[in-house]
């Protein structure tokens, strides 16, 4: 279980690894980039075909400080909202995988109340068994890995908040340009469908009363469990 758990997070830390920047994504920096640098590049014509670019566009003219940097509603945000959202996936399918094969010890034994004390009853009325606990710590484990990957990465990999003077991205449209292998076109693709379907998960959990792992366990043929 603990060699699981350090595997995973070994992989969290290396789903941040960089993805080169199509140039045909990057914005010319020019004079008026100083100032509302999304702004450069983009002409009225694409603004009016992709409504996203005039958001970005906005956005930056609004928020300099905040664009500058990659943040806010940017497709570098978007490229690390879409990296969370496939870690997310496969972790969720990783923990259905392992309750389904009982890969977790003593899964139904309810927590000590007097080790845990009142966490034993955060479970919405009802206690909190070990299966629950020991997903939630590894979940945890994994923000935290996510959180530095973000802040403090290696010089190898990609940084969410961007140096001073970046030149965000134009908005890669409702369907990007498909590109396979490991470009920044098929990179935001898998993060939207990632993010999708952890959307649509969570809709069919709360709608159907139905776990989110049994969601994804029926989701997927029942082929974990």
């Amino acid at each position: 279980m603990r060699s699981a758990v350090c595997l995973a997070l070994v992989a969290g830390a290396s789903a941040f690894a960089p993805s080169a920047v199509n140039p045909g994504l990057s914005l010319r920096a020019s004079g008026a980039a100083m100032r509302a640098p999304a702004r450069a590049g983009v002409s009225s014509l694409q603004m009016a075909q992709n409504p996203m670019n005039k958001a970005i566009v906005e956005f930056a003219d609004e928020n300099p400080q905040l664009a500058g940097r990659g943040l806010g509603v940017t497709t570098n945000a978007e490229r690390w909202n879409g990296r969370h959202a496939m870690f997310g996936l496969f972790f969720i399918t990783m923990t259905a995988f392992f309750k389904g094969h009982g890969l977790i010890p003593d899964a139904d034994k309810v927590l000590d109340v007097a080790q845990w004390g009142p966490l034993v009853y955060g479970g919405f009325a009802t206690k909190v068994t070990n299966e629950r606990a020991i997903i939630l710590i590894a979940h945890v484990h994994v923000l935290v890995v996510s959180i530095m990957a973000a802040f403090a990465p290696f010089q190898f990999q990609d940084t969410l908040i961007k140096p001073k003077g970046y030149t965000p991205e134009p908005a890669a449209g409702l369907i990007p340009p498909f590109k396979t292998g490991l470009t920044p076109e098929a990179e935001l693709i898998n993060g939207r469908l990632a993010m999708l379907g952890i959307i649509s998960i969570t809709t069919a959990s709360v709608f159907t009363g139905t776990p989110v792992l049994d969601v994804v366990n029926i989701g997927l043929g029942k082929i974990l469990y």
